[in-house]
């Protein structure tokens, strides 16, 4: 929500604006009008006035309108109230279900243009996006749960999301895929080695799939970061990596996967993930992997696209009733 805060007077007055995210700010031009950037997850970021006149847009042809995200409330198994949002086609469910799990963890799902979403929607998925325990903007306590207690409390945030879902008449079980970049990439392998009944695919963007390898790979400010998250070292909790580093489960691991890797990834670093992907490999399970060029994701727009056509290829093979991505 956006707020004019009059210092004279301390008095706190809110400003009437659209439902989405007001991403980087707002500012007070010169003549005294408010200017913000809105973010929504059915269009492109517009730059409107208080008042709600578009002052700025994009100077290239607008995507098409995509469908909006709706605000949702579940509760996980131990009866806690979990936020999230979801998007879903045009029509009557069940849809096949896409859990797209944010990256972070510290961070958060928003109301915010995410083009990607929006292509898995057209291809046919309810898109379910759950603010798990650890991410932020729910509070210190709710984000300080994954504090040595990583790949727990996300999973069954995730899965109770799932069921929601199931129990809307939204999603179908059958065709439920797993998904995420990041931290989502941990969570997509933690949920198809330990809950691989769930799950009909999976795709990993730059995951991490062997934590005790990849933080001998990390530079000295990430190290410290897992040290704080994890409670020591890897070697210093041998029973948290035992269960929650997603290599020790690679065996467990029932769906195709399909792995997006970057080969100079200094967060996710490529040998760990391509340990996990040789792991797959040694008992000819099926998955397939795309390796490119640059670090943790890339900022060039062709190659954006080529991994998004990747992924949908991958998820037509292998969810059945998609609509294809090909024109």
């Amino acid at each position: 929500r956006l707020y004019r805060l009059e210092l004279a007077s301390g008095t706190l007055t809110p400003i009437d604006h659209p439902a989405g995210s007001i991403a980087w700010g707002a500012r007070v031009r010169p003549d005294g009008r408010v200017w913000y950037r809105l973010s929504q997850g059915h269009r492109e970021p517009r730059v409107l006035t208080a008042g709600g006149e578009e002052v700025l847009r994009a100077a290239s042809e607008p995507a098409p309108p995509g469908r909006p995200y709706v605000s949702w409330r579940f509760d996980n198994e131990r009866g806690q109230s979990v936020h999230g949002f979801y998007a879903a086609p045009e029509g009557e469910g069940p849809f096949p279900v896409l859990m797209l799990v944010h990256g972070g963890p510290t961070s958060l799902d928003l109301d915010r243009y995410y083009p990607e979403a929006q292509a898995y929607i057209d291809a046919g998925f309810v898109v379910g996006m759950v603010n798990y325990r650890g991410s932020t903007g729910y509070g210190r306590q709710w984000r300080d749960v994954l504090t040595g207690d990583i790949g727990g409390p996300e999973l069954e945030d995730v899965n109770a999301g799932l069921r929601d879902l199931i129990q809307r008449g939204l999603a179908d079980p059958s065709r439920a895929v797993v998904g995420g970049w990041s931290w989502g990439g941990y969570v997509t392998l933690m949920e198809l080695g330990k809950h691989p009944e769930l799950w009909l695919c999976g795709v990993a963007g730059v995951p991490v799939g062997d934590y005790e390898l990849g933080y001998e790979d990390l530079s000295p400010l990430l190290q410290a970061y897992d040290r704080a998250l994890l409670g020591g070292t890897p070697a210093e909790v041998p029973e948290l990596m035992r269960d929650r580093n997603p290599i020790n489960h690679a065996d467990e691991v029932r769906a195709p996967v399909l792995f997006l890797i970057g080969e100079n990834d200094s967060r996710c670093p490529y040998r760990q993930a391509m340990a996990y992907v040789e792991r797959l490999a040694a008992r000819d399970h099926p998955h397939e992997s795309y390796v490119f060029a640059t670090g943790h994701g890339s900022n060039d727009l062709d190659e954006k696209v080529r991994q998004q056509r990747v992924i949908l290829s991958f998820l037509e093979r292998h969810v059945p009733g998609l609509a294809s991505s090909r024109a």
